[in-house]
């Protein structure tokens, strides 16, 4: 038996083919970039990262979840910029960011409540709720790059339903991450 897993919490997400479409185009806007696109059948929200686990730990943070955590209503949100986390001259992660706030700080606190009744101390890093596009591992055209993102913002645009909070195994292979479930609640 494995003595620990990768894991993190967060909201799984489906969007709708006009969003993937727009992926499309600036998938086709930025070839030639080395760029690790997110699979849209792994698109979540990242409440928290928690990374290595011991397994033991596992099926307490599952409970603390499902003791600890309000379960909200189901929702949409609109997605409202596109947008790169980084330095200006070296960004790293194209994102997409929500216009309404309010459910994911709601929810991450409670996660980060939960997640110090099990001994992970407070994560310092501050949070902005996001759907990752992809990784930029290295870009030969910067301008052209934040060109392609102004260009893309608007087609970005859509609503996207939030309709459970899953703790994630992740593990990291060639084709990228592949996520797993150990526990989840359902909203209502």
């Amino acid at each position: 038996m494995e003595k620990s897993f990768r894991t993190f919490i967060g909201l799984p997400l489906r969007v709708e083919s006009g969003f993937l479409h727009a992926r499309m185009e600036l998938m086709k806007a930025l070839d030639g970039e080395r760029i690790s696109w997110t699979d849209p059948d792994q698109y979540h929200v990242t409440l928290r990262f928690i990374g290595d686990t011991d397994s033991l730990f596992i099926h307490e943070i599952g409970s603390a979840l499902h003791k600890h955590i309000t379960v909200p209503c189901q929702i949409s949100l609109e997605t409202v910029k596109l947008g790169s986390f980084g330095p200006r001259k070296g960004p790293r992660v194209i994102w997409v960011g929500f216009e309404e706030t309010a459910f994911f700080d709601s929810l991450k606190s409670e996660v980060d409540y939960v997640l110090e009744l099990c001994g992970f101390p407070a994560n310092e890093h501050p949070f902005r709720a996001h759907l990752t596009l992809g990784r930029v591992r290295s870009l030969r055209r910067l301008q052209a790059y934040y060109n392609a993102l102004e260009e893309m913002d608007q087609k970005f645009r859509t609503t996207v339903h939030f309709t459970k909070l899953v703790f994630f195994r992740s593990v990291l292979g060639p084709g990228g991450p592949q996520y797993s479930v150990l526990d989840e609640l359902i909203f209502r």
